[in-house]
């Protein structure tokens, strides 16, 4: 008896610690799922490293196109393309809602329209179109315009993959090309809303 009641006076007070320590400390946080690591690595850009030549240049209905930097490269934040457009390339008018473009002038002139005013940009020059601005671009010289277009965040890109994909199966001169092109530019509306035609400047 004399044992037992050592035991009991001895270990209350230790029972006691232990619950007042379960009260005070907090619990362990939750382990985190692949969805908060997801979030965590948006924005956060890998390396990458080209030599000279690469990635190889692909035609598309009007030129050649070489995807730089894509969405998989900086989960999402922005992209980097280069692009060479012919002679008498127009797009319409135009605008991105959820995107900012910009264009850096490698060689040629590209004239651009935005909103009212008309810019003719020679080799060196650079513009920065923000999201929701309505805009068009052409080349009107002679010979080819060469142009780093930068998008952010990443995503129209993929238009201009579904462009170099249509290529491959139907050229600008056939007769499909037109609606085919149409039903592209449905097919990623959220990324690019046609406004209608508008008057180049004579060169």
């Amino acid at each position: 008896m004399r044992n037992r009641k050592v035991f009991n006076q001895t270990g209350l007070p230790a029972f006691l610690f232990l619950a007042l320590c379960l009260t005070i400390t907090p619990p362990l946080r939750a382990q985190k799922t692949a969805n908060d690591l997801r979030k965590q690595q948006v924005g956060k850009t890998g390396l990458v490293v080209y030599k000279t030549g690469e990635p190889a240049a692909l035609p598309y209905d009007f030129g050649k196109v070489r995807f730089l930097v894509d969405s998989a490269a900086t989960n999402g934040a922005w992209s980097l393309v280069e692009i060479t457009e012919q002679p008498g390339y127009k797009t319409p008018m135009h605008r991105h809602n959820s995107w900012d473009e910009s264009f850096y002038v490698l060689e040629g002139t590209l004239t651009a329209k935005v909103a009212d005013s008309v810019y003719t940009l020679p080799k060196g020059s650079y513009i920065l179109i923000p999201r929701g601005t309505p805009h068009g671009q052409a080349n009107l010289a002679s010979v080819p315009v060469k142009l780093l277009l930068s998008i952010t965040p990443s995503g129209f890109e993929r238009h201009i993959k579904d462009r170099v994909e249509l290529f491959k199966t139907v050229k600008p001169e056939h007769s499909e090309f037109a609606t085919k092109m149409d039903s592209l530019r449905k097919k990623n509306a959220k990324y690019i809303e046609i406004l209608g035609s508008w008057d180049a400047p004579k060169r």
